[in-house]
C-alpha cells in the first residue's frame, strides 16, 4: 500500500534553522532481502537451497534476488591444511565471482556440482573442510580463497586483463572482494549486510546541522570534481577524512558527491544508485568537469562497473566514448551510462531502456557483453 505523509508542517516549523533539505528519498531495504542477504551471508547449497537457474549471470556478475553472490566448493578434499594455512596456494579450489566458462559450462549442461555453496560474504574468509594428509581427519576452518582466473578475465576486474604477469598474480594475492562488490554495487537492490551495516555509524547528535552547515559553507560543489549540486542536494554528501566519524573539525571534513565519496576508501558500505551516478555525470558533463578526450577522466568518474571495460578501450587506443550523454526519444529523456554519438553506439548498465534505443537505431551493449565481444564491439566504435 502507497502512503503519503504530509510534511509541510514540520518544514515550516525547522526552516528558521536553514539549510534544510526538503526534498529526500527514504529507501529501506524489505524484510525479504534482508533475510535472504543474511542467508547468503552464512552460506547457502546450489541444488538444494538455491537452483542454478535462479542465478542470474546476464550481466557477468552472478545475481541472485537483486543480490551480487559468488559461488565456491567448501570440500578441500586433501588440500584442506594448503586451504586453511593459506588460501590463494597450488592446489587449492577458488571462487567464482562471474559468469566465466566453468559456470556456463554448468548451466549448459544442466547439471552442477552439488558441493557448490552460494555466498556473499564478502570479507575473504570462506568456510572450508578437508581430510588431512597427515592425520587423516576431517579438518575445518576459514580460508583467504582466491577469485578465479576465468571470472578475472570475464569481468576484466580492475584492468586485470592489461596488467603484467607479475601484477597480476600480485593483484590476486591482494584481491578485495569489498571492493569488487563496491565497484559493481549499481546493478544491485541493495549491499550485503556484511558490510551495510557499517554504514550506521555512530554519528554525533549534531551532525545533521554539521554537515548541512558545510556543504551550505560549499554552495553544494563537491570538493573533489567541483560538480556543482544545487539543484541535487540530496547527492551532495559530507565526508569524514580520516574515518572517525565523532571527529567533526573543519580540516577533516569534505563535501563529496555521492560519486566521488562511494570512491572513498573503505567505503563499500555506501550504496550509490546507478540513477544517481548518472545523474552526476550528466551535471559533470554540462558543466564541463570531464575531460572528453582524456581515459584518466573517463575510469575516474564513470560507474565503477564500466572501469574494466575502459581499461580495456584505453588499452587497444578507442575514440572515448561520452559519459553523461541523454537521449530524447519521443519525448523521453534516457541516459546513457557511456556512448559514442556519431556511431550510435551504447553501453548501459541497466536495461530498462535497451529495447527503447535499440528501435531508434542504438546499438546497445551490456558491460559484459562489450568486454566479451570486443573485437566486434571496437570494430563498431572505432
Amino acid at each position: 500500500m502507497k502512503l503519503t505523509v504530509d510534511f509541510s508542517a514540520l518544514y515550516k516549523a525547522i526552516a528558521p534553522l536553514g539549510g534544510i533539505v526538503t526534498s529526500f528519498t527514504i529507501t529501506k531495504r524489505s524484510d525479504s532481502i534482508q533475510s535472504v542477504a543474511k542467508d547468503l551471508v552464512n552460506g547457502k547449497i546450489l541444488g538444494e537451497d538455491i537452483q542454478l537457474d535462479e542465478i542470474d549471470g546476464s550481466n557477468g556478475v552472478l545475481i541472485y534476488e537483486g543480490l551480487q553472490v559468488m559461488l565456491y566448493i567448501p570440500d578441500q578434499g586433501n588440500a584442506i591444511e594448503s586451504a586453511i594455512v593459506n588460501g590463494k596456494g597450488n592446489g587449492v579450489k577458488r571462487v567464482h565471482i562471474a559468469e566465466c566458462r566453468t559456470i556456463i559450462d554448468m548451466r549448459n549442461k544442466g547439471r552442477f556440482h552439488n558441493r557448490y555453496v552460494v555466498t556473499s560474504r564478502i570479507d575473504g574468509k570462506f568456510n572450508v573442510f578437508g581430510q588431512s594428509n597427515v592425520s587423516f581427519n576431517t579438518l575445518e576452518g576459514e580460508s583467504d580463497l582466491s577469485p578465479c582466473i576465468n571470472c578475472m578475465k570475464e569481468l576484466n576486474v580492475e584492468g586485470y586483463l592489461e596488467k603484467t604477469y607479475q601484477n597480476q598474480k600480485d593483484f590476486i594475492v591482494s584481491f578485495s572482494y569489498g571492493r569488487l562488490f563496491e565497484s559493481y554495487s549499481s546493478y544491485f537492490k541493495t549491499m550485503p549486510i556484511a558490510s551495510a551495516d557499517y554504514y550506521s555509524g555512530d554519528y554525533t547528535s549534531n551532525w545533521a546541522s554539521i554537515s548541512s552547515d558545510l556543504r551550505n559553507e560549499l554552495d553544494y560543489i563537491c570538493e573533489h570534481c567541483s560538480v556543482s549540486l544545487k539543484d541535487h542536494k540530496k547527492l551532495l554528501h559530507s565526508h569524514h577524512i580520516n574515518g572517525n566519524k565523532s571527529d567533526n573539525k573543519r580540516e577533516n571534513l569534505r563535501a563529496l558527491c555521492a560519486d566521488c565519496h562511494k570512491k572513498q576508501p573503505h567505503h563499500g558500505h555506501l550504496y550509490v544508485s546507478n540513477e544517481d551516478t548518472l545523474i552526476i555525470n550528466r551535471l559533470r558533463r554540462e558543466q564541463g568537469k570531464i575531460d572528453p578526450f582524456n581515459y584518466d577522466d573517463l575510469i575516474r568518474y564513470a560507474d565503477s562497473a564500466l572501469s574494466g571495460l575502459l581499461s580495456k578501450c584505453k588499452a587497444n587506443r578507442i575514440p572515448c566514448g561520452e559519459l553523461g550523454s541523454i537521449e530524447n526519444i519521443s519525448g523521453k529523456l534516457v541516459p546513457l551510462d557511456l556512448c559514442w554519438k556519431s556511431k550510435k553506439v551504447a553501453v548501459i548498465v541497466n536495461k530498462e531502456h535497451k529495447i527503447l534505443l535499440k528501435n531508434k537505431g542504438w546499438i546497445v551493449f551490456s558491460v559484459y557483453d562489450a568486454i566479451n565481444s570486443f573485437p566486434d564491439f571496437q570494430n563498431l566504435v572505432r
